[in-house]
């Protein structure tokens, strides 16, 4: 990796106290933030850097970060869906959704996830958190998918989603290939590993309490979904005689390591639960109002200061749509002017990055020294400064609308003046037509 300077900047850092820096410079050397500031100061600092990118006054900020993503589901958009033909979401689960794994050879999942991945760093991700489903408990579907990651020089953090759906000796296959890749990629710089699962129904007793037992063990963290749909609890006090989170709790599966991704059905006591146990969040707005679900209930996560951050689901891949249409569905539930501006501002700037810096082995999501160089450049110019007062209106109604002209992932330009550096998308699309013939 070379080191480089990226000047005439306009960055806007992120973080506890989001600064803006006008006519900055970023120095950039073995994939990390070693230096940043004015202009002037940096370049005779510097004088001995020769590469210089040139943001042309654009905005230069952190990456975004995908809290929950599947990219096995890239080609989801080739699948016929006749909604007629299900009743609940469970149907639509059983007929439509698992086929999306359970079809797919090892090189359709290595496909999937390329394209996945291509269509989040168009939009300026950098790093994403993604669960697989396997049915098959193929022990290398996870190194298919970090090969994935580590080819196109994404920053990933990985894990299956353990269930009983296909029995006990499925189950334990897809646990025993997580801890394995877990171990495997521990000292890794770009892919590390997560414990998955699907949900707390389609997991007995057993294996929630061994996942539980290996967390507390080792420190890994743990990502399943919660409460997605309304059968979600109907389901658990039938089968386990008390609601999901109440099981999830009472064998310690919620910590500050928890993941709950789309949380949609909740109320206040649940949200306490999470709150004391400091778990995180992970809302998925666009797949949840796909789906036919109310948006979990943003406003009330904010007061209780829950860790909240946003997920694309597998169905979408900009983290900043997902942010912009949380803000519009707030504006509508809320009838309120002001309803969402801080909210959403806040976890995108200041909640997102310290969920995922629970989990990945260098510092992202804010510009600051020693932080990982995942960054990217926004076609967007601020007349005034950015400050706390208009940081919100900046973000919402021009940062996060704005196109991605560049993105560098741990030091690497992934994308450059809006096109992907060293793929040839020609010849992957070429791909994804043969693989794609896998889900018929």
């Amino acid at each position: 990796m070379e080191n480089f300077l990226i000047v005439n900047a306009n960055i806007l850092t992120f973080g506890e106290n989001p600064k803006n820096i006008r006519n900055g410079a970023i120095y950039i050397g073995s994939g990390t933030i070693l230096d940043f500031g004015d202009e002037k100061t940096m370049l005779s600092k510097h004088m001995s850097v020769e590469k210089k990118i040139d943001a042309r006054g654009k905005l230069v900020m952190p990456g975004f970060i995908d809290m929950h993503n599947h990219l096995y589901s890239s080609f989801y958009q080739n699948i016929p869906v006749d909604m007629e033909k299900v009743s609940n979401y469970s149907g639509f689960m059983d007929k439509y959704w698992w086929k999306l794994t359970d079809k797919l050879s090892s090189d359709g999942i290595y496909y999937s996830a390329v394209k996945g991945i291509i269509n989040s760093m168009k939009a300026g991700v950098t790093t994403i958190f993604n669960l697989h489903s396997d049915a098959n408990a193929n022990i290398d579907t996870l190194n298919d998918i970090a090969e994935a990651f580590e080819e196109l020089s994404m920053r990933g953090v990985l894990g299956l989603e353990i269930s009983n759906r296909n029995g006990d000796e499925a189950a334990a296959k897809m646990f025993e290939a997580n801890v394995e890749f877990i171990g495997t990629h521990n000292a890794n710089p770009l892919v590390s590993g997560i414990v998955g699962l699907y949900n707390a129904n389609h997991a007995n007793d057993k294996l929630l309490t061994d996942i539980s037992k290996y967390c507390r063990r080792t420190g890994n963290g743990l990502m399943l979904h919660l409460a997605e749909s309304q059968e979600d609890d109907e389901l658990s006090i039938a089968k386990h005689k008390k609601y999901s989170i109440d099981r999830l709790n009472d064998l310690g599966l919620l910590s500050s390591k928890t993941i709950l991704a789309t949380t949609n059905f909740m109320d206040e006591t649940d949200i306490d639960i999470i709150a004391k146990t400091e778990a995180n969040v992970a809302l998925t707005p666009s797949s949840t109002y796909y789906k036919g679900f109310e948006l979990s209930p943003l406003e009330t996560y904010t007061n209780k200061k829950i860790p909240l951050s946003f997920g694309s689901d597998g169905i979408y891949h900009s983290i900043a749509n997902e942010a912009r249409f949380a803000h519009r569905i707030m504006r509508q539930e809320q009838k309120n002017f002001n309803s969402g501006n801080k909210e959403i501002s806040d976890i995108i700037t200041n909640s997102t990055y310290k969920i995922a810096n629970k989990f990945v082995s260098k510092s992202v999501g804010e510009i600051k020294l020693g932080a990982a160089a995942d960054i990217i450049i926004v076609d967007y110019i601020p007349e005034y400064e950015i400050t706390p007062d208009n940081l919100q209106t900046h973000l919402l109604f021009g940062i996060l609308p704005s196109r991605v002209i560049t993105s560098v992932i741990n030091g690497t330009f992934v994308m450059k003046d809006y096109e992907l550096v060293g793929i040839d998308e020609d010849e992957l699309n070429k791909k994804y037509i043969e693989f794609a013939k896998e889900l018929k």
